[in-house]
């Protein structure tokens, strides 16, 4: 039986779990995006993946709003505040909603607050920054729900998927994801052959061919 696309998000979901930003990347360099955004995990929960969900708001709390109530189940909301120095656009109310709702995050390139609150909520939460500054206004509506958000040429568009851990952030375009997935798994089970042999007691330095490269011998086998 053919796999759904509801099952294989489930499956890219708890296999990122094993996997991780790091290898994702390195297993398919030309179907990934690393984005240059500095983001700090609020929340005991260190990992983040899932279809991208974004909205764009500029220190206004009525994008934030539409875009957590129109997004889907299993997504992850992205909010990209325009602003320069931003005000909190996520507490532990917004939270508290976005985990009831069934997302499966909430990446907020701004400020969010009530760290003390959320840390310990089950629920990934990223942000650059944290305040306890909250957005009051909410009076301009987003014309796009959900909207494409750019970051230094890069576009977010609806449902592609972003990922994020302890690393930094990545993204994949929805249509790469079964390429990316497969070649994740592979270069998962190689690693995980290394660790097991290592652990055994063989050198790293005898497995990827060291002595033999340095002498002009031999190309390495792998990149340690």
């Amino acid at each position: 039986m053919a796999i759904t696309m509801k099952d294989f998000e489930t499956e890219m979901k708890q296999s990122f779990q094993l996997l991780g930003c790091a290898q994702l990347h390195d297993a398919a360099m030309q179907y990934s995006t690393y984005l240059k955004i500095s983001l700090t995990t609020r929340t005991s929960i260190k990992k983040l993946a899932g279809p991208v969900f974004p909205v764009i708001t500029d220190n206004d709390m009525l994008p934030c709003l539409q875009a957590l109530d129109a997004a889907p189940a299993g997504s992850v909301l992205f909010v990209q505040n325009q602003s320069g120095k931003s005000e909190a656009l996520a507490g532990d109310i917004f939270v508290t909603a976005a985990k009831q709702q069934g997302l499966e995050g909430l990446i907020v390139n701004g400020a969010v607050r009530d760290i003390d609150v959320i840390e310990n909520m089950g629920f990934p939460v990223f942000s650059n920054s944290v305040t306890f500054v909250s957005a009051k206004t909410a009076k301009a509506a987003s014309a796009a729900i959900p909207a494409t958000v750019v970051l230094d040429g890069i576009e977010l568009e609806p449902m592609d998927w972003i990922f994020a851990d302890s690393d930094g952030v990545l993204l994949i375009k929805k249509k790469y994801m079964k390429t990316v997935y497969k070649a994740a798994m592979m270069l998962r089970n190689r690693e995980e052959d290394l660790r097991q042999r290592i652990a055994g007691g063989e050198r790293l330095s005898d497995l990827c061919g060291l002595h033999d490269f340095v002498a002009g011998k031999a190309e390495l086998k792998f990149e340690a």
